[in-house]
């Protein structure tokens, strides 16, 4: 045999890397980790600032509008971020974003007018499923392919967790049916939800790989529920927590894309 040959022959790193470990089932976290969803806020958040300008109670010049819309998109994300990535509605945190901006420049309240055009694009926004990355459909679908399971746990509202999952069936093939928790953006997405999601798919904690890309909340959560074998994509450089300590029987890996899962091996392996 040549080596032409081998090289077709040998598996994926990912799929050497589920076999070693006995794992049955790949569970993901949804947003930003096999979807995009960031690009989609953006989206959303740069049209609502380039209309939102002329609800000001003073005439903005046109030119003035996208670096308005700039300015009112980073402080969104600024408040997003001072409150730990927690989830809220978009309209929640743009409202907020806005008033403080409003304030700040003494331009007074958010009006009616305002409050209807942020509600408006907020029913856009979760009318729709934020797109796959490029490698997702390749990387769900080697999986599957190779006799695995995978499931989903989305920290978002049941109606858009469902346009998702549709969304991702209807990029594999035979548009297979997905197991999902959706967990209620009130709520914490905590080691429960993730048990709840290997009990869906029927397989022990200990046989399920785990990715996510928020590291309290997939990371330790899946770690607290059971599961044993974890990707964590961290594609903004964050640091481990000072106090996190790795259990000697656990593997954590850390990539910075969906991409780099496929070739997955003892480089992204964490070691304290």
């Amino acid at each position: 045999m040549d080596s032409t040959e081998l090289e077709k022959d040998s598996a994926p790193p990912l799929i050497e890397l589920l076999e070693q470990r006995g794992i049955e089932t790949v569970a993901f976290d949804i947003d930003n980790t096999v979807l995009d969803t960031d690009l989609l806020f953006h989206k959303t958040l740069y049209s609502l600032g380039l209309d939102i300008p002329a609800y000001f109670p003073f005439e903005v010049p046109l030119p003035c509008y996208e670096e308005l819309s700039r300015v009112l998109e980073n402080e969104t994300y600024r408040i997003y971020y001072k409150n730990k990535r927690s989830p809220r509605l978009i309209a929640e945190q743009y409202r907020e974003a806005l008033l403080l901006y409003l304030t700040e420049q003494n331009f007074g309240e958010v009006t009616p007018d305002m409050e209807d055009t942020i509600l408006w694009y907020q029913q856009r926004h979760y009318s729709t499923s934020p797109e796959a990355y490029r490698s997702t459909k390749d990387i769900l679908q080697l999986i599957l392919d190779s006799g695995f399971k995978i499931g989903f746990n989305s920290h978002a509202q049941q109606d858009w967790t469902e346009m998702k999952i549709s969304y991702i069936s209807k990029l594999l093939d035979d548009f297979p049916e997905l197991p999902f928790i959706a967990v209620p953006i009130e709520n914490q997405k905590d080691p429960e939800s993730w048990a709840t999601l290997y009990e869906m798919t029927g397989t022990k904690a200990e046989n399920v790989l785990t990715v996510g890309d928020n590291f309290n909340s997939d990371i330790l959560s899946a770690m607290k529920a059971g599961c044993r074998t974890l990707v964590w994509i961290n594609k903004r450089g964050g640091e481990i927590p000072k106090d996190f300590l790795l259990e000697e029987d656990v593997h954590l890996y850390i990539i910075k894309n969906i991409a780099e899962l496929k070739d997955i091996g003892d480089e992204y392996r964490y070691i304290m």
